[in-house]
């Protein structure tokens, strides 16, 4: 009996060979890998303990104003430094944004001056001590569709923050939101424009909203550091994206102050989130909160960053 099943084992094994390479190697199916952006900032900029960072987030969300607004809330700021600095500047906005009907927002983080519109991250999720947020790429591959200076750049989203110590705050306020992480290229009204239109473009028929990712003055002096983010905001208020730009650009040629390193640290996503808002029919912008690091017990009122929370709002 094994003689004569011998043949036929062989005649089965080479008909499934043969099957194989007629099919081709490209035809089977392949697993697909999950591409997981780490947390970078956990222990530094916020708590690393999944328990602590829930409980000091909802702490703050908690403790944070809600404004009475009859309006819509077309886009937002928030600052991105440490927790213990703006942690309750931050809150702010998400208190003000916690009722809105959003299924994935957009973070715009620091400009990183290199020539491009705009970077992608090309992960597949986001992760904090909190778990991990999906990326929206549909939107993302939309985003590269529709203009060659938004590109994927994983490296510099790898020790970025700007992006990150906001997550924590979406997932207490959010816990299915997606998100599409940018980190701007090269700041001007013209590539503000670019985005704008690529995030409209992009997100077509889906449900989300924009949040600029950004700190103020940078190392002036406490006082000097009211004087000038008083002047940036008169300059957001204005919704003049033109008037904005000068302002800011003027202060990183010829500082008024000492010490002025820059007069806001991303001035893309600020210009973007402007611009959308008016494309919304926003005509005003709210702020919310200002403090700088001098605010803080046992701040160093020598050397500051200042923060402050907006709101553009159509009434």
């Amino acid at each position: 009996m094994a003689k004569k099943l011998f043949p036929l084992t062989i005649l089965f094994i080479i008909n499934i060979l043969t099957f194989f390479n007629a099919c081709g190697a490209d035809k089977l199916p392949e697993k697909s890998i999950v591409k997981i952006r780490q947390a970078r900032a956990a222990g530094t900029f916020y708590p690393d303990s999944r328990n602590i960072l829930d409980k000091t987030v909802n702490s703050l969300l908690d403790e944070a104003q809600k404004i009475n607004n009859s309006g819509i809330i077309c886009a937002a700021t928030a600052p991105h430094a440490g927790y213990v600095f703006s942690g309750r500047i931050a809150a702010c906005t998400f208190k003000n944004i916690r009722d809105m009907d959003f299924e994935t927002i957009i973070i715009i983080g620091h400009d990183s001056y290199q020539d491009a519109v705009a970077y992608t991250c090309p992960v597949d999720y986001f992760e904090t001590p909190m778990g991990k947020i999906k990326v929206d790429t549909e939107i993302v591959e939309k985003l590269h569709e529709f203009n060659r200076g938004i590109k994927p750049a994983a490296s510099i989203h790898s020790t970025d923050h700007t992006i990150e110590v906001q997550l924590p705050f979406i997932q207490a306020i959010k816990k299915e939101c997606k998100i599409v992480p940018l980190l701007f290229g090269l700041p001007s009204p013209e590539n503000c424009r670019i985005l704008a239109d690529a995030i409209k473009h992009a997100s077509e028929n889906k449900k989300i909203f924009v949040l600029a990712s950004t700190d103020m003055s940078h190392y002036p002096t406490w006082e000097d550091a009211n004087k000038m983010d008083s002047l940036t905001l008169d300059a957001v208020k204005s919704m003049d994206i033109n008037r904005f730009f000068k302002h800011v650009y003027t202060q990183m040629k010829t500082p008024e102050l000492p010490g002025l390193r820059t007069a806001i640290c991303a001035s893309g996503g600020v210009g973007t989130a402007m611009l959308l808002a008016k494309d919304m029919g926003a005509e005003t912008a709210e702020v919310l909160k200002y403090a700088n690091s001098g605010d803080v017990t046992g701040g160093d009122k020598k050397r500051v960053v200042g923060y402050s929370s907006v709101l553009f709002i159509k009434k």
